[in-house]
């Protein structure tokens, strides 16, 4: 093992085709290649134009997020270059020109554009296979490529208890599927839609299964599939706990810590599947070194140590300290959130704690003339939390040989600058990272609130207990009136 920096040795000179950087994944993907591999040639971003933006006043945009913070002094329009397209599109929407050009420069391509909703239809999710073919179908035109990598999931074979790091016969080939959606009106696509995922929990690990297929299939250079596991905020680069969106497992945490969400249906001694998104994008950063080194295709399980894995129960056990210590002003009800392993319990609660709640919630709006939102946001949250249920319920095993030898062949500055086992990792510390940074870049609250907000939690747990107290007073009062009833009739 040599202890100099062949990986940022790999990526000088470098022209990168990457897709997906605006997204959570994409944007410290990009912000790690500029801050460490800044002898790299150029990246080219796909963005495609959304809503009143255009493409370039979305990457505009895209440099403002704190991420970038370390590196906002760089002259980024050296490194970073636009191709205006879109995933969701044939053929990425590319114009003639920009084709050409990738097909000239490119000589690193990662694919880590997806749509990572549960709850899309077949037809939307279809995008992850026809942008992975049109991104593959460009790559085969690329005359210096030299590596490719496809960022998928570890649950694409999540049919499977056991998940090696290999390929798996997909439920269907691209082309089939791709035929069948293009031939089928939307009604009738939607009724079928079941039957063809069988086993698979959405449409969203069904696409991935399939899209890895397709990398199998096309494009005779080395390639690489990294598959990640949950994604949370940041371990430690650019800084610990940064996180931009509340879809994920640290969102969840927020949302049960601001008092909204109270129930989950979840098995506490389950392992929880959790890596740090920075700690994903090195380790996709190395297997593209690795790939172009060992001249192979690689599949890599990458879903944290073996020897220091954590579950769903200390999970919670960790983050609840944090949420005490540093709550949040806009703290809607006091902490009572719990994992619930029964499924007709777990219904119960959510009947009681949320549905209930809402529509009382709604009732008080209608009176001071007010729209009712509650109840809305809270089916939309349930749906949400059905949805991974299937994940939270779960247990697998994976096999993560590739992802360990990968970390035992890098050198000693590779390791810390491109860091991503987590066979040390402390997770006390990183709950308490993780809810800070959920904090100031999800709630923009200061460190300075933090007194008013413990006021404020202070008055709500007298009031918790206080609803509490008065609830099962009327419950008992209630059931002392019916058995005098029916004693009377008696």
């Amino acid at each position: 093992m040599s202890s100099e920096a062949q990986i940022g040795e790999f990526y000088k000179d470098l022209t990168i085709f990457l897709t997906g950087e605006t997204g959570f994944l994409g944007k410290i993907l990009i912000e790690k290649l500029l801050r460490r591999c800044w002898d790299l040639n150029k990246i080219y971003v796909l963005v495609r134009p959304k809503k009143d933006k255009s493409a370039k006043e979305r990457l505009e945009e895209l440099f403002e997020y704190a991420c970038f913070d370390l590196i906002k002094s760089k002259n980024l329009s050296e490194k970073v270059f636009l191709i205006s397209g879109d995933c969701q599109k044939p053929h990425l929407d590319l114009g003639i020109q920009d084709a050409e050009l990738l097909k000239k420069e490119t000589t690193c391509v990662i694919h880590a554009a997806a749509n990572v909703k549960f709850d899309q239809t077949l037809k939307e999710a279809l995008h992850n296979v026809r942008a992975t073919r049109d991104v593959l179908e460009l790559a085969k035109e690329m005359q210096n490529l030299k590596v490719f990598v496809h960022v998928s999931t570890v649950f694409s074979n999540c049919v499977n208890s056991h998940i090696e790091e290999r390929f798996y016969t997909p439920p269907m080939k691209s082309e089939n599927l791709l035929a069948l959606v293009d031939d089928l009106d939307d009604n009738t696509l939607q009724a079928i839609t079941p039957k063809l995922l069988g086993e698979y929990p959405n449409t969203y690990v069904y696409t991935k299964c399939i899209t890895e297929d397709l990398v199998k299939t096309s494009l005779q250079v080395p390639k690489a599939i990294v598959r990640p596991a949950i994604v949370t905020s940041t371990i430690e680069e650019p800084v610990p706990g940064w996180i931009d969106n509340v879809n994920g497992v640290t969102g969840l945490a927020l949302i049960a810590g601001l008092g909204i969400l109270r129930s989950m249906h979840a098995k506490k001694n389950n392992r929880a599947q959790f890596v740090p998104v920075d700690y994903v994008a090195n380790c996709i950063l190395a297997a593209a070194w690795k790939a172009h080194r060992s001249g192979t295709t690689t599949i890599y399980n990458y879903t944290g140590h073996n020897k220091n894995m954590i579950t769903w129960g200390r999970f919670l056990e960790i983050m609840e300290p944090p949420y005490w210590e540093f709550p949040s002003e806009k703290i809607v009800w006091y902490l009572c959130f719990k994992f619930r392993e029964n499924e007709l319990w777990h219904k119960i609660c959510v009947f009681f704690l949320h549905t209930v709640v809402a529509y009382f919630v709604d009732f008080v709006l209608v009176c001071v003339g007010k729209a009712t939102i509650a109840a809305k946001n809270y089916r939309r949250l349930d749906k949400t939390m059905d949805l991974l249920s299937y994940f939270s319920m779960g247990s697998w095993s994976f096999e993560q040989d590739n992802v360990l030898e990968l970390w035992d062949q890098m050198g000693k500055e590779d390791k810390k600058m491109f860091k991503f086992s987590m066979e040390d990792v402390d997770w006390v510390k990183y709950g308490q990272d993780s809810t800070l940074g959920a904090r100031m870049y999800l709630l923009k609250e200061t460190p300075d609130t933090i007194p008013k907000a413990k006021k404020k939690l202070k008055i709500m747990f007298v009031v918790h207990y206080a609803v509490v107290a008065l609830f099962w007073y009327s419950l008992y009062k209630f059931m002392m009136y019916v058995a005098s009833s029916l004693h009377g009739n008696f």
